[in-house]
């Protein structure tokens, strides 16, 4: 069986930050080098009343708030695409430092319009970094094309996501 190097975990509802951060402690505890970012949600307040969302550095724990208040009542998105793009740049140069994967919180909206983490996948598999994400329903179709014949798409099943990052027995004992 080929190795593919992008990797998607399917998932609707569940705690898949939590999942993802869970994978990439047991890696890190094998000295892999997992880079990436996670996301994480505030208290919900404020004008609009909803919870601020930070990404999170693996390995370097820095947060990125990518959520900007846009107003009581606004409908539109909240996600502040500079913060973003600051967070993808810092990835970048994490990435260039030395890594062995790149988990990131989501194939989204952003990156299924060809904005997000999208060119920082692209760097990942220029570097021969492979690339773990999650994917809702929404963005499938989107991932798909967007992976055309590099990508598979995972449970959220630890084993199997382990099976995909440590394709030989001995890696997969170690963790």
């Amino acid at each position: 069986m080929t190795f593919l190097p992008l990797a998607a975990i399917r998932f609707e509802s569940g705690d898949i930050d939590g999942f993802l951060a869970d994978i990439a402690r047991s890696l890190s505890e094998c000295d892999m080098r997992v880079r990436g970012a996670l996301q994480t949600r505030g208290a919900e307040g404020g004008e609009c009343h909803c919870a601020d969302m930070d990404l999170t550095t693996l390995g370097s724990n820095r947060t990125f708030r990518i959520s900007q208040p846009l107003g009581n009542g606004s409908r539109g998105c909240r996600l502040h695409p500079g913060a973003l793009a600051e967070c993808a740049s810092y990835l970048e140069q994490e990435l260039e430092a030395g890594a062995d994967l790149l988990i990131l919180n989501r194939f989204g909206r952003g990156e299924s319009e060809g904005r997000g983490f999208r060119d920082l996948i692209g760097k990942a598999m220029t570097l021969g970094v492979p690339v773990l994400t999650a994917v809702r329903p929404t963005y499938a179709e989107a991932w798909a094309d967007f992976g055309a014949g590099l990508a598979c798409d995972l449970p959220m099943e630890r084993a199997a996501v382990l099976d995909w990052v440590c394709p030989t027995e001995e890696l997969r004992h170690a963790v």
